[in-house]
């Protein structure tokens, strides 16, 4: 899985630092799960095994970014100018409008890697907690069973995207 990009330059960076904010995010979210909804007191298992796992998923968000993305296309040589026409403005519209803004690129990457996160950790939850009495045990090995989920996909992402450019 070879990173491309230079990532501590220019507006990669910034790039980085979104992709990173929102895996950070999603943990966030992970954590406030644990304490709150599966009362889980361990610090070990609700800080410090999230950091490992935000680093997984953000590096495999990278690799997935980097792979269904034409660097020609990212770095702006082919930009395509937009000529606005006025329509009547309606319901659907808007809907169109605001879809047309998304940058799919971008969000592509981040939906891919937090849905196969979610969803591995949610199986992998479901399946042991029936099996396991001790839910701190569970969701330390759910966490793991996501990320490394996860970067198991981006990799077959990133080799199948390697072998249609051969």
């Amino acid at each position: 899985m070879p990173i491309k990009l230079m990532w501590m330059k220019g507006k990669n960076l910034g790039l980085g630092l979104i992709f990173l904010g929102v895996m950070t995010l999603l943990q966030v979210l992970f954590i406030l799960i644990a304490q709150f909804a599966l009362n889980i007191g361990s610090q070990f298992a609700v800080i410090l095994i999230p950091i490992g796992v935000i680093v997984a998923t953000f590096y495999a968000t990278l690799v997935i970014f980097e792979s269904r993305t034409e660097m020609g296309q990212y770095r702006g040589n082919f930009q395509k100018k937009r000529q606005k026409s006025r329509k009547k403005v309606t319901n659907q519209n808007k809907m169109k409008e605001i879809l047309s803004k998304i940058n799919w690129m971008y969000a592509r990457p981040l939906l891919i890697i937090a849905g196969i996160f979610i969803g591995g950790f949610w199986l992998t939850y479901l399946i042991l907690f029936s099996v396991i009495e001790d839910q701190t045990i569970v969701y330390v090995i759910a966490e793991n069973v996501g990320a490394i989920l996860s970067l198991v996909i981006a990799t077959y992402i990133e080799t199948s995207n390697f072998r249609k450019t051969r």
